[in-house]
């Protein structure tokens, strides 16, 4: 659901700060957004939880499977349907970005959401069976971490909000709560309300820049957060979209999906018509089969010709000069 021009400022600027405001215990605190060097840090806690946990006896994933496969708890065939569904979601997505007729983006759309549901369900039930593996523990231990790293007091983002021992004494509530408002942070800045951010008109002034992100923040590329560079690189996506396509309708401006959708198909289109050297200004177009909505959604007439409409014109038949005339040859 799209929302307000203030919410789209509100997350650029939350982005472009490159930390977010909170509420913590009656008092402003500041949770920094990750960059790349943040990352490196959180595998490096992951290693050394993983090791804690191995040496603690907890079994690998690898080893669960292993034993609930021997004893018959769980069945190969569970994790071909779980391989077999992520398969058929990303061919679905792949899909998905190829379509733009409204009745067909909506019929694809619902079904990658019911076999995503069915995944869910499959890999819950597959954790269930499996239990507590040295990953788990790793995990869970390693966010705990990387958590009170990105906590500050200041805006400046040089002083911690928890000391490493101060952190360890804080109630599971406590944690579970920050976790949540840190939680919060990727919930609202998903790359769908980025891209809808980066096309809205207060950021219009701002897209030709996205060209050189690191010269649009004056900041080198390993200091930007995942946030800043997303809004870098959507914008330049967008800019260049705007640049290299024509006709664009004006009810898709602002639509991601469409316009990508739009801009894609156009650019099949001209690359058909150069294979089989059709102008690409002739004014016909030939749409085989072509519904009355997909006709609507290119920009044509809702009366324009396709070839069947043509052949009736001349008792049903078209010769080979009328179908090239059609496409725009001079014969």
């Amino acid at each position: 659901m799209k929302q307000k021009e203030e919410f789209y400022i509100s997350l650029v600027g939350e982005a472009f700060d490159g930390y977010t405001e909170v509420e913590w215990q009656g008092e402003t605190v500041y949770i920094k957004h990750v960059n790349i060097r943040d990352q490196r840090y959180l595998h490096k806690y992951y290693e050394k939880y993983k090791k804690i946990a191995l040496d603690r006896g907890l079994d690998t994933e690898e080893d669960r499977i292993k034993y609930v496969l021997s004893d018959g708890i769980w069945d190969e065939n569970d994790d071909a349907k779980i391989h077999g569904l992520e398969f058929e979601i990303s061919n679905l997505k792949k899909t998905l970005r190829n379509i733009f007729l409204p009745s067909q983006e909506k019929q694809v759309k619902n079904t990658i959401s019911e076999k995503s549901k069915e995944l869910s369900e499959l890999k819950n039930k597959r954790s269930d069976v499996i239990g507590k593996t040295a990953e788990d523990y790793a995990s869970h231990r390693s966010a705990d971490e990387i958590l009170r790293f990105l906590l500050f007091k200041n805006k400046e983002l040089t002083e911690h909000l928890y000391t490493e021992e101060e952190f360890g004494r804080l109630e599971v509530w406590e944690v579970s709560r920050l976790t949540a408002l840190h939680a919060n942070i990727s919930e609202r800045l998903t790359d769908a309300r980025i891209q809808e951010a980066v096309l809205r008109p207060f950021f219009s002034l701002y897209l030709s820049l996205c060209e050189d992100i690191a010269g649009f923040y004056r900041k080198p590329i390993t200091e930007l957060t995942i946030y800043q560079l997303r809004v870098g690189l959507f914008g330049r996506m967008f800019s260049n979209i705007f640049q290299f396509t024509d006709n664009i309708p004006d009810d898709i401006r602002q639509d991601p999906e469409r316009l990508v959708a739009y801009h894609e198909s156009q650019h099949n289109k001209n690359e058909k018509m150069k294979r089989s050297g059709i102008r690409e200004d002739a004014d016909a177009s030939i749409v085989f089969g072509a519904s009355k909505e997909y006709v609507e959604y290119l920009g044509g007439d809702k009366d324009s010709s396709s070839l069947s409409k043509e052949a009736k014109k001349h008792g049903g038949k078209l010769d080979m000069k009328q179908m090239m005339r059609l496409a725009g040859h001079d014969v």
